[in-house]
């Protein structure tokens, strides 16, 4: 996001900041010069893919499902995969044999123990299929002492002869339970948000944030009347973009009034670990605090790359019960180094309105190694937020890693010399859907005020997928995408919980498409329970939802009962 603040040199005089890129004269933006003149430079810090195995790879991890518990708590999960991997993992042979038994049995389960690394206590003993994963495991976790330090896990699998062994290791907070304030947890096997405060009577709850990052000092600092008019809007939370201030704890004393849930920015600061420390504590017991924001766009800005850790660090010393978020601005430009500080990311590829090959701004071309267009090598269509997602998403694949939530940041605005034009009505719900369509678990538009008639839009899809049944099919698992054949603008995913399922069908043609249109289901459809969100008039053919054609830009949500 820049239309707050311009891009601006890290700051290495930070207290407790190492900073650890090369800095130049040349002025870069995701490692690429922008300025009419400056050298054409590879900017490096592209992630690839890893070499793959020659030998299948047994790839065994295990987290809990979820990243804190409490200690009001007393049963906790964990999940286990066991996924065959050309990249990660341990060599794999597909049989097994005992020693001098002539028979050959094949390696389909691996079985393990998982246990407290300090004590060597055993908390879950099964076995799983390998090629398997999201497998789940209760534990009786009130048998531990709550503690705010991890409790260091490891799994330990072999096959049924005990000749292949495997080794998987987590953490596991479980904390001393938190009397004041709210409580929000991270759900690694479905990506969401679970939130408790004194408003949800102190129960965990699925949340969705869908809101904008707002003004402070141009907007909310100048009247709680404009905080009470974002309320009732209808979303579901609110992104304060603010200086560090005394002065705050008005607005935010006023979120608590209202139950608005806030993300706590400190963009300006938060390479300055003394102001931190000051800042969490005083937001930390807010029964509005949902989640801390540390980096906005560390890659754009070319930061030191363990300025996101040492926040991340600072802040978790202090406050384990909310996570920590940053955005990225780049398409692929030292992503491990920036994301190690977060436990969940934020994407904000802004397409609407640009010109991808030329710089309006630089007078330059834009181009993978030279030039700024506002949005880093996108090409200035609608699908550069579905992309940008499945890109973060990919990366943390390569790396191996469990993968963190991944949140949206669409576009509301125009200006800057970048950005002709507002988007429409529809293109915002586009860009909104087409994110919930690819896994991202929340929505944080930037920038508030906006225009009277894209806030009400926002408003209308905010009321729909912030409240059940809507919210609870989201959260509820990750959503598979949907291939429809003859209709390749058609971007389709869907959700199944329980005995119901949604299907989200975003049109990303700008033409009217008058074609019959058949969406063909991968499993069995009772009936249209409803339609939520949007104005097709679908029809449920055996397992076909059919509409004859769609308007431009079209998106639909309908709940189908199984």
């Amino acid at each position: 996001m820049r239309t707050f603040w311009p891009a601006i040199a890290a700051l290495l005089g930070a207290q407790g900041v190492t900073a650890q890129t090369t800095t130049t004269a040349i002025p870069r933006w995701c490692g690429k010069p922008y300025e009419s003149g400056s050298p054409n430079i590879n900017p490096g810090g592209q992630l690839e893919p890893p070499k793959p195995s020659s030998t299948p790879l047994l790839f065994v991890q295990v987290e809990p499902r979820h990243n804190i518990y409490v200690s009001s708590e007393k049963t906790a999960t964990f999940i286990v995969d066991a996924a065959l991997s050309q990249y990660h993992g341990e060599p794999y042979r597909n049989s097994t044999q005992q020693l001098g038994d002539p028979d050959v049995q094949p390696f389909n389960d691996l079985y393990f123990n998982i246990l407290l690394e300090s004590t060597d206590q055993v908390l879950v003993t099964n076995n799983v299929s390998v090629n398997s994963t999201d497998n789940l495991f209760d534990f009786d976790i009130s048998t531990l002492k709550p503690q705010l330090d991890a409790y260091e896990i490891v799994l330990s699998g072999a096959s049924a002869d005990g000749n292949q062994t495997f080794t998987a290791t987590t953490k596991l907070f479980y904390l001393p339970d938190k009397t004041t304030g709210s409580v929000t947890k991270i759900d690694n096997l479905n990506g969401g948000l679970l939130f408790r405060n004194n408003a949800t009577n102190n129960e965990f709850v699925p949340f969705i944030a869908f809101g904008f990052y707002t003004s402070y000092g141009g907007y909310l600092e100048l009247s709680l009347d404009n905080v009470k008019k974002y309320y009732d809007l209808g979303y579901s939370a609110i992104h304060p973009v603010s200086s560090y201030s005394p002065n705050l704890t008005v607005i935010l004393d006023y979120f608590d009034e209202l139950n608005l849930p806030f993300q706590y920015d400190m963009r300006g600061t938060y390479q300055n670990l003394t102001s931190v420390e000051e800042e969490v504590n005083l937001a930390k017991d807010y029964s509005t605090l949902l989640t801390w924001y540390t980096a906005d766009e560390p890659d754009g800005n070319q930061d030191p790359f363990n300025a996101t850790s040492l926040a991340y660090d600072t802040i978790t010393k202090i406050d384990k019960y909310h996570p920590v978020g940053v955005v990225l601005n780049c398409q692929n430009y030292f992503f491990d180094e920036y994301s190690q500080g977060a436990d969940f990311l934020m994407e904000d590829a802004y397409p609407i309105g640009i010109n991808a090959t030329w710089s309006k701004k630089w007078d330059t071309p834009c181009n993978t190694t030279y030039g700024d267009c506002g949005c880093d090598n996108c090409l200035g269509e609608l699908q550069d937020v579905s992309n940008r997602i499945d890109d973060l998403a990919r990366y943390q694949e390569y790396l191996g890693q469990s993968p963190k939530p991944i949140w949206a940041v669409p576009q509301s605005f125009d200006g800057e010399q970048y950005w002709d034009r507002n988007p429409t009505e529809d293109e915002t719900w586009v860009m909104n859907q087409l994110s919930l369509n690819h896994g991202a678990k929340s929505i944080m538009m930037w920038t508030f005020p906006t225009l009277d008639h894209l806030a009400t839009a926002n408003s209308l899809q905010s009321k729909v997928i912030t409240k059940s049944p809507v919210l609870d099919l989201l959260t509820g698992t990750q959503p598979q995408a949907l291939s429809i054949p003859g209709h390749q603008l058609l971007d389709v995913a869907y959700w199944i919980v329980g005995s119901q399922a949604l299907v989200s069908v975003v049109n990303l043609a700008y033409a009217e498409t008058s074609s019959e249109i058949s969406i063909q289901l991968p499993f069995d459809a009772a009936a249209i329970s409803s339609t939520p969100w949007g104005s097709v008039d679908w029809k449920l053919s055996g397992n076909a939802l059919e509409v004859q054609g769609l308007n431009a830009t079209a998106t639909s949500l309908v709940i189908l009962d199984l």
